[in-house]
C-alpha cells in the first residue's frame, strides 16, 4: 500500500469521526443537508475543522434564538390589540400583570384587589386557573397562560347568566342605575338600560353590553 492511499484511508477515518460527532450534536434548527454540502468542502487542514466548529457553533446559536423567539411571541387580541408576551413569576412587577391579574379577579380566581405585583395570592390563583384549563400548573405567567387569560375576553350581553354578572349588576344599584331586585344574575331589559346610561356617564360606546371597557369602568367602582 503506497502512502498516498494510507494519507486517503486516514483522511476518510478522521472525516467519519468529525462528521459523527457533528450529528449528535446538531440541533432540531439545523438541516442535514447543510452538513453533506459542507463536506464537500472541508479539508484535513486546520481551517478545515475551523469550518466543522463553526457550523455546529451556528446551528447552536440559531436554536438558543428559536427560543428566544417562543417566548416573546406577539399575539393579536380579538379588538386587534397586539401583545407582547413576557412571563413573569412571584416577586415581578409591571402594569402588564395588573392587567392579567385583573382578568383573574373578574373571572372570580383572586379577592384581593389587582395590582402590579407578582404576590404568592397570584401565585396560587394562576395555579387554581391553570388546572381548570387544562394548562400546566406551573402558578407563573408562561406564554400558554397569557394566551388563554387574554382570549378569555369577557363579555355580557342579554340573556346571559352568571354569578359574576350579578356582581356588576350590584355595582349598578349602588351606582343608582338599576333597581336592587334587579340584581338577579340574570342579563335583562333593565339591564341592558342600566348599562347603557352607565356607559353614557362615563364616555363609554353605549352598546349595553358589559364588555371590557365597561368592566373596566365598573371595576374601579368596587
Amino acid at each position: 500500500m503506497n502512502s498516498k492511499s494510507l494519507w486517503q484511508k486516514m483522511k476518510d477515518v478522521v472525516l467519519y469521526i468529525v462528521f459523527t460527532i457533528i450529528f449528535v450534536s446538531l440541533t432540531g434548527s439545523f438541516v442535514v443537508q447543510d452538513v453533506y454540502a459542507a463536506a464537500n468542502k472541508i479539508s484535513m487542514k486546520p481551517e478545515g475543522v475551523e469550518q466543522v466548529y463553526t457550523i455546529n457553533i451556528g446551528a447552536r446559536s440559531n436554536s438558543n434564538n428559536q427560543a428566544e423567539n417562543e417566548n416573546n411571541t406577539e399575539i393579536t387580541t380579538e379588538d386587534g390589540r397586539t401583545i407582547n408576551v413576557t412571563e413573569y413569576a412571584v416577586g415581578d412587577t409591571s402594569d402588564e400583570i395588573l392587567e392579567y391579574e385583573q382578568i383573574l379577579y373578574d373571572l372570580g380566581f383572586m379577592k384581593s384587589k389587582p395590582g402590579t405585583a407578582f404576590t404568592e395570592e397570584v401565585q396560587t390563583a394562576l395555579k387554581t386557573y391553570q388546572a381548570m384549563r387544562g394548562l400546566e400548573a406551573t402558578g407563573k405567567l408562561d406564554r400558554s397562560t397569557i394566551i388563554s387569560l387574554v382570549a378569555e375576553n369577557i363579555k355580557f350581553v342579554k340573556g346571559d347568566s352568571s354569578q359574576l354578572l350579578q356582581t356588576y349588576q350590584k355595582i349598578l344599584v349602588k351606582q343608582k342605575y338599576l333597581a336592587e331586585t334587579d340584581a338577579n344574575g340574570t342579563f335583562g331589559d333593565t339591564t341592558e338600560a342600566a348599562v347603557k346610561a352607565f356607559q353614557k356617564a362615563n364616555g363609554l360606546t353605549e352598546t349595553g353590553k358589559i364588555d371590557a371597557n365597561t368592566i373596566k369602568a365598573l371595576d374601579a367602582l368596587r
